[in-house]
């Protein structure tokens, strides 16, 4: 897959993770705190997974910005498993399935070093606006 097919996906999720605002809110506050720490984490993730595309955007052959983007990338789909199996019991299973099935499809076959070449500027703020996402489910799961 490549980049911009995983940053398309990327965004896909937190709409729908933003979009369970509502639903989240109801959970206990410990689990809403917990959520709102995993989207926290992924926010941080995505600021600097965008850092450091942009350092590849001016440096394409830069092997460390390359490592870096490919290790905050990775790290995301860990931080939405979190996510799904703190809400395994209290959200309906066709909503979980689905993020499943887009953590499937993020993970994929290919390599993420594979996602990472043909940085441009779009597809920066793509990963700033699944950023913006993220801190606004936090931000809401806490107000």
């Amino acid at each position: 897959m490549g980049f911009l097919d995983y940053t398309i996906k990327l965004i896909g999720l937190s709409e729908t993770m933003h979009r369970w605002r509502g639903l989240l809110r109801e959970l206990d506050a410990g689990r809403r705190e917990k959520v709102a720490r995993y989207a926290e984490k992924i926010a941080e993730t995505l600021s600097r997974a965008a850092a450091a595309f942009a350092k590849l955007e001016k440096e394409p052959a830069s092997a460390r910005a390359t490592r870096e983007a490919v290790r905050e990338l990775g790290r995301i789909a860990g931080y939405v498993e979190d996510i799904v199996k703190a809400l395994e019991h209290h959200l309906d299973g066709r909503k979980l399935a689905g993020v499943k099935r887009r953590l499937d499809q993020l993970a994929g076959k290919e390599p993420l070093r594979t996602a990472v070449v043909g940085v441009d500027a779009q597809r920066i703020e793509r990963l700033l606006e699944a950023e913006g996402y993220f801190r606004a489910l936090a931000d809401g799961l806490r107000a």
